[in-house]
């Protein structure tokens, strides 16, 4: 899981640092820095593949035609860095699962940094991987930018010896190139640099599309794609289990309107297609391509969480996004509920201070504020909890009041 975000000269922001929960909201004006913040662990994301960092950030520019296309970040490097800079570092705090077997000093968290510049050419310039005081791998770059064969990257062991630079992130040469050919001295970094690989290849970005999810689907592919694509067949695969097709139904029955008393499938044998079917208790038969906006998004994030593996990590902008004001509860319920039950983090932007007032306590101390300060240069960020005098003003004026008066960004 995601424990703490540092970004500095990224995008909008000087030099910021912010804790997350296992479901953070974040909230702010139009062009405030949540979405730069998801850009940050996007990112991320793309770090475990085998790319320069030109190519993360430029996307498709560059990439060679057997390579997964890359979608870049917004702005492209030349706006990765914050304007009058031409480097930004990334600094994340993740919590690692044990390794009993493994003899490493008992640790909390793993922290990765990275650094970056974007001038003359995108390029790295160091990159670490570190727990509490020890360093565990750490790579600077050499003169001119290039490194040779046999390089010294720095471990807890000392000097290590390492291959020939890439040019792409350690998270993609340790797991790959480093454990396949090189044997290290140093005990431990495969496993930790393993570990934050496993961590980042879990970051999913969900751009749920509706207009992606009312056509058929192929069974034989269980999984839903980011933008909702195979909808009916993910569906249909994980309401194979009777106790999941009931859970999807209850959900659906809070949701809507109509009572949802059962979830039907027709389908083309030969081609193992199916089209997903909500029936109504007074028996009525909706097709996917027949349902709402609201109520494909909603049973994208269902299918998504319900059938992520502990440890994902969700990003999602407006996460409430189609969904009518009376049954927003209902999303975030089943938001809080999965994220402890099938131990999986949520990271979603919303305008809406509806889904603010459904929130329980905890997740509502745990949600994150953005905003620009006159006389403070760049995006600021702070959860809520930690404004000063936020839970006096909250028992006095609620969380609607206090967002739509602009109370939360005037404390920052």
């Amino acid at each position: 899981m995601l424990k703490r975000l540092r970004l500095t000269d990224f995008k909008s922001f000087v030099d910021e640092a912010v804790d997350f929960a296992p479901l953070t909201l974040l909230v702010g004006a139009n062009a405030s820095g949540k979405s730069n913040c998801l850009d940050a662990l996007h990112f991320l994301r793309e770090l475990i593949r085998d790319l320069s960092v030109s190519d993360i950030l430029d996307g498709e520019q560059g990439l060679a035609a057997w390579q997964e296309p890359s979608p870049g970040i917004r702005g492209g490097s030349a706006g990765a860095c914050r304007i009058g800079t031409s480097s930004f570092t990334i600094e994340s705090t993740w919590a690692t699962p044990p390794f009993p077997e493994e003899d490493l000093p008992a640790r909390e968290s793993l922290v990765h940094r990275i650094r970056c510049r974007t001038q003359p050419d995108p390029d790295w310039i160091e990159e670490g991987i570190y727990s509490g005081e020890a360093v565990w791998l750490e790579v600077t770059e050499a003169q001119e930018g290039t490194w040779t064969a046999g390089s010294v990257w720095r471990g807890p062991a000392g000097p290590v010896k390492m291959p020939s630079r890439t040019g792409c992130s350690i998270l993609w040469q340790v797991p790959w190139t480093v454990l396949t050919h090189y044997p290290l001295d140093a005990p431990g970094v495969e496993v930790l640099g393993l570990a934050l690989h496993e961590a980042f290849q879990r970051i999913y970005p969900l751009d749920i599309r509706p207009e992606r999810m009312r056509g058929y689907g192929q069974m034989k592919r269980p999984q839903l794609a980011p933008d909702g694509s195979n909808f009916s067949g993910a569906l249909a695969h994980l309401c194979e289990s009777s106790e999941e097709k009931q859970a999807i139904v209850d959900w659906l029955t809070e949701l809507l309107a109509p009572e949802i008393a059962d979830i039907d499938f027709v389908g083309v044998k030969e081609l193992g297609d199916v089209m997903a079917i909500l029936v109504e208790k007074d028996g009525k038969r909706v097709p996917a391509r027949g349902l709402s906006d609201g109520t494909l998004r909603f049973l994208g994030l269902l299918l998504a969480l319900r059938t992520a593996e502990p440890g994902s990590l969700f990003l999602i902008e407006d996460i409430d996004s189609g969904l009518h004001p009376a049954r927003v509860h209902v999303l975030v319920e089943f938001l809080e509920a999965l994220v402890r039950e099938r131990d999986v983090q949520v990271i979603a932007t919303t305008h809406a201070p509806v889904v603010l007032q459904a929130l329980s306590r905890e997740t509502l101390l745990s949600a994150v504020v953005f905003g620009r300060v006159p006389g403070h240069e760049g995006t600021l960020m702070r959860r809520l909890g930690d404004l000063p005098h936020f839970e006096e003003a909250l028992a006095r004026k609620g969380i609607d009041e206090l967002f739509a008066t602009g109370w939360l960004e005037m404390a920052l």
